[in-house]
């Protein structure tokens, strides 16, 4: 193995990664161009494999030219630094790895830790969600040299895969409008940047995507329980490892999605539509009370903590030290009833900011755009439903996973937008929920949309034609 241990990667990337970087890009190019081949014929959506996967992979190198040229380091370089060192350990003595990474964090496992092997930044090995992605990391380093432009690009490699089954899954659903279900998933700018390189956002990211797709063929097709049941565990022992708020942005809408599936079948339009609400709030309710049963069991993450810490992050984010990229929602109290009366002005943040006229360099310029389409979408789909209300809730009722992406988009949207007073931070906490959100903007409009209502009206009296001549 390589020892890459004297390069500096705050300043520079040394020409051996690039080496490096050119075989493994063929390699992974490879095995996909074959993964490619193999399914196309039976599977069109295949189309889109290669090209999405070379956006992920230009995005994982630009992702690390920007963060080494350009922010001269960040959290991905801690992370890439952190799991280096316990590599390193693992060279060194396999026993001393595996006492760290399956044991809680203590000084006596940082002693372990040498000059010969580096150390873990410190607020990273104390914090065990974030040590977590550091040990999750740590085998794709190993495969990599030790090298922080190939491990990137490998992580952002296994990332996709995850991507693309949400992909096929929501093009299942949707086979009309594949075209827009892929740049929702996968080709929004900041989700292939932010969602692409050493973070917990790429790893999140997957993991919901895993769990999305693992609870449709579990709950909804039936389809290979052990394996999918699985994959559902996996992904949620990930997601509350790392950002257990996730899995409360995910929870309610898919309590719905999956109970009104079964309850769709139902003719009364009655029961259908009194249904939902009732499900949801009970499962905003369970949630709620298995936060607050469960206490202090689960640490900074129990309800009434996980309050107080996005008040105090809110709060923090907004210093002057962060040099003008804050913005200030106001301060809330941590309780519920605080949390709630910030809602709105949250929601409003999590979705459309930064606004265009606020950003201050490029990665935030591209932001503000996605943004202004996001608006723009929004408006569009708020002005359909006030024109034609009963097709809105048509569609809504007949479609339960509009619902899910609903919820979780704007679940999500809130706990961010409470949570986060700085713009750098709030682009990338954004991307696990927004290819739901822009899939249920394109979805919506779509089947809203004039075209969409001409076809169905054509398909009617074409089968109204059909049925009076047969009779």
């Amino acid at each position: 193995m390589f020892d890459l241990e004297n390069l500096t990667y705050l300043r520079t990337v040394h020409p051996f990664e690039w080496v490096l970087l050119v075989i493994y890009t063929v390699l992974l190019l490879g095995i996909s161009f074959f993964s490619q081949v193999k399914n196309i014929r039976h599977d069109a959506l295949y189309r889109y494999y290669m090209l999405g996967l070379l956006a992920k992979i230009f995005s994982a190198v630009v992702f690390c030219l920007v963060y080494i040229y350009y922010y001269h380091g960040g959290d991905t370089v801690s992370y890439f630094e952190t799991s280096r060192a316990l590599v390193n350990l693992g060279l060194e003595n396999w026993g001393y790895m595996l006492r760290v990474m399956f044991t809680p964090p203590s000084a006596e496992n940082y002693s372990l830790f040498d000059s010969s092997t580096g150390y873990p930044w410190t607020y990273m090995f104390y914090d065990p969600q974030t040590f977590f992605v550091a040990k999750l990391i740590a085998p794709i380093l190993f495969i990599s040299f030790k090298s922080y432009l190939v491990s990137t690009v490998v992580l952002s490699w296994l990332s996709f895969f995850g991507i693309w089954r949400l992909f096929k899954m929501m093009c299942r659903y949707y086979p009309a409008i594949d075209k827009r279900i892929a740049f929702a998933v996968l080709f929004l700018p900041s989700v292939l940047f932010w969602g692409s390189g050493i973070l917990k956002d790429t790893v999140t990211f997957s993991a919901v995507c895993w769990f999305i797709v693992s609870l449709d063929s579990l709950a909804i097709l039936k389809q290979k329980r052990v394996k999918n049941g699985i994959i559902l565990i996996v992904s949620v022992f990930v997601l509350a490892s790392v950002k257990p708020y996730i899995l409360i942005s995910l929870l309610p809408g898919a309590i719905v999605w999956v109970f009104y599936s079964r309850i769709s079948k139902i003719r009364s339009r009655f029961i259908k539509v009194v249904s939902i609400p009732f499900i949801y709030v009970a499962s905003i309710g369970i949630g709620i009370g298995l936060l607050a049963a469960l206490g202090d069991k689960l640490g900074k993450f129990s309800l009434e903590k996980m309050l107080v810490t996005a008040s105090v992050t809110q709060k923090d984010l907004k210093q002057d030290y962060y040099r003008g990229s804050s913005f200030d929602i106001g301060d809330f109290e941590p309780t519920i009833g605080g949390a709630v009366g910030k809602a709105p002005a949250a929601l409003i943040v999590g979705l459309y900011r930064p606004f265009i006229w606020e950003a201050r360099n490029v990665v935030m310029l591209i932001s503000g755009l996605e943004n202004l389409l996001y608006l723009f979408l929004s408006t569009v789909l708020v002005f359909r439903m006030i024109t034609d209300p009963r097709r809105f809730f048509k569609v809504l009722l007949q479609n339960p996973i509009l619902i899910f992406l609903l919820s979780y988009a704007v679940l999500f949207s809130i706990l961010v937008g409470l949570s986060t007073s700085n713009f750098g931070a709030l682009v990338r906490f954004k991307i696990p929920f927004l290819p739901a959100f822009v899939s249920f903007l394109l979805i919506l409009n779509y089947y809203l949309g004039t075209d969409a209502i001409a076809r169905e009206r054509q398909s009617r009296l074409a089968a109204k034609r059909l049925k009076g001549i047969t009779t």
